[in-house]
Formats: C-alpha cells, sequence, structure tokens
C-alpha cells in the first residue's frame, strides 16, 4: 500500500505531547484539520518531490504527487515533471491509524508524531515526514 498519505497531526491538539516523538496518537479529528504536505529534494539528481494528502470526514483519502528535475551538461539543459495521485478509505481505532488504497482492505500504517524546533506536529509514516499545509 501507498502510505505516503499516512501521517497527520493538527497543533492546537498537540499540547500534551512531549518534544520526543511519540507513535500513533491518530484521532479523526487530528487528520479532518489540514491537508498534509511532504516535500524531499536530491541534490545529485536535481529531483524536487512533492506530496499533498487530504482526509475527508467521511472516510476517505486523497493525495496528489508531482516530481521534478532539471539537468544541465554538455549538450544542455533538459527538464522533466510527471505526477500523480490516487486515494482510498480511512479511519482510526483506538488510537492507530489504518488505511486502504481504492477499495482496498484497511491496513495499520506505522505513525510517529514528532514536533518541529517551532511546535510544529510532524508525522513521520514510512520514513517520510509530513507537515500541515493549505
Amino acid at each position: 500500500m501507498n502510505r505516503l498519505i499516512s501521517l497527520l497531526v493538527p497543533f492546537a491538539l498537540l499540547a500534551g505531547v512531549s518534544a520526543a516523538a511519540q507513535a500513533s496518537g491518530m484521532s479523526n479529528q487530528l487528520l479532518l484539520s489540514s491537508a498534509w504536505c511532504s516535500f524531499s529534494y536530491n541534490k545529485i539528481s536535481g529531483t524536487t518531490k512533492t506530496t499533498r494528502a487530504r482526509f475527508y470526514s467521511n472516510g476517505t483519502y486523497s493525495f496528489g504527487n508531482q516530481r521534478e528535475s532539471q539537468s544541465s551538461g554538455q549538450y544542455g539543459s533538459v527538464y522533466g515533471q510527471s505526477g500523480g495521485g490516487g486515494g482510498g478509505r480511512w479511519q482510526v481505532q483506538g488510537g492507530e491509524l489504518y488505511m486502504g488504497e481504492g477499495g482496498g482492505e484497511l491496513e495499520p500504517v506505522q505513525t510517529v508524531l514528532k514536533r518541529n524546533s517551532n511546535g510544529y506536529p510532524i508525522i513521520v509514516a514510512d520514513g517520510v515526514e509530513y507537515m500541515q499545509c493549505s
């Protein structure tokens, strides 16, 4: 299952969370509070990747991603761009997030909640960090 979307938690509800990383702690209210985004850059390949996920109160989610790369060499420059997306179903049980692509079976998602140096929530899912975004 593509777990690029498997994370999210709003700052207002994190008042009792310590600065140390915390496993799970997911709730419907947290996931619904905002869209969640990740960003990565590979300086060797010049590739950037962004992902934006949104959870909906009807138990569905959607995500989109975009990849851009640029390379210059002896014979000129090349620019490439690609994108995609998808979605599925989600639910929270006992503070744990479960997701399923399309109409697939719901599977547990391993998430860890952290806060950055300014106190904003960061969710790590499969090694990818997500932050609140618009």
